[in-house]
């Protein structure tokens, strides 16, 4: 029952994204738009994309 239960939750939730992919992708964009502006004005763009790389070097080495 449980299994059913959160299967039919994930379908849900994937085709509620979908269905509103266009909007996702435009909020996307614009979060990012502004994250490397308020980056760009603050002068830590820079630091801030190499913590976040880190991170990702991090977590794809811990799923190998």
């Amino acid at each position: 029952m449980i299994t059913f239960l959160a299967l039919t939750v994930m379908v849900g939730s994937t085709l509620m994204v979908l269905s509103n992919l266009r909007l996702v992708a435009q909020d996307t964009f614009q979060v990012l738009r502004d994250a490397v502006g308020r980056g760009l004005r603050s002068g830590h763009l820079g630091q801030k994309l190499a913590f976040g790389a880190l991170w990702a070097l991090i977590f794809a080495l811990a799923s190998l």
